[in-house]
């Protein structure tokens, strides 16, 4: 099983990215923030889905646009996702 909270790349072909997660019980609120950032680049996340298994593990998986800097916004998404996350941790939210 992959690790929580990593992305791991799938497939890659020369027109979209085929990409799943982990997320546990505890960092399930990170999955949708992942899916929020990912959605504010205009066409870059063409499908996602999700599933919780019994012990509460979700799997997100991704289909993405391929474009020149797929790496670059996924290397911006994974900093402003841990930036929000540190800011509300540190501030005592939950």
């Amino acid at each position: 099983m992959s690790q929580e909270g990593l992305l791991n790349i799938e497939s890659l072909s020369s027109s979209s990215i085929e990409a799943t997660m982990w997320f546990g019980p505890t960092r399930a609120k990170e999955c949708s923030i992942w899916l929020l950032y990912l959605l504010e680049v205009p066409g870059f996340l063409e499908r996602c889905s999700f599933k919780q298994n019994t012990q509460g593990r979700i799997k997100l998986k991704l289909q993405l646009k391929k474009r020149l800097d797929w790496e670059q916004v996924l290397t911006n998404t994974k900093l402003s996702v841990a930036s929000l996350i540190t800011r509300t941790e540190n501030s005592g939210g939950s």
